[in-house]
């Protein structure tokens, strides 16, 4: 969770490798929030890696803009996309499902102990801080509504 000054705890617990991911999430964005995120994680120098999979292509390093992602999306069927981030070793990752939240997700085995959270708290920060809203994290699930945030950053 969050201290009253701001700093984001790791707890063991909330890493155990049980067979699900985590999620980081931001809800009620819209595509200027995303484009703020996704300019804050182009400066950063953090290695990302951005695909369409109707791409016959490599990967692309620089991330597209949130309107031209949401518009390819939106309008052909067929296609999704898949952007990775990796911060001191936790990988995370984004399919793109739905431009009013921005989600993505990481394996808790990455996250072996505090100073492997700091990737965590580096990425949870950099999200909360580019859109100006709260960030959390939960266990993965298609519903959020009702789990609990394991972290929570609020900028």
């Amino acid at each position: 969770m969050m201290s009253s000054d701001g700093t984001l705890h790791y707890r063991e617990e909330d890493f155990v490798v049980d067979g699900a991911l985590r999620d980081v999430l931001v809800f009620d964005v819209d595509t200027a929030d995303w484009e703020s995120a996704l300019r804050a994680l182009r400066r950063t120098g953090w290695q990302t890696h951005f695909a369409w999979t109707l791409a016959e292509v490599d990967p692309l390093e620089v991330v597209p803009e949130a309107d031209e992602i949401f518009h390819r999306l939106s309008t052909d069927a067929d296609e999704s996309a898949a952007l990775s981030v990796s911060v001191d070793d936790v990988t995370f990752s984004c399919y793109f499902f739905d431009a009013d939240q921005i989600e993505f997700t990481f394996d808790p085995s990455d996250v072996t102990d505090a100073a492997r959270f700091s990737g965590v708290e580096k990425f949870v920060r950099l999200l909360g801080d580019a859109t100006g809203k709260q960030v959390i994290v939960t266990m993965e699930s298609t519903d959020h509504s009702g789990l609990p945030a394991l972290l929570s950053y609020q900028p």
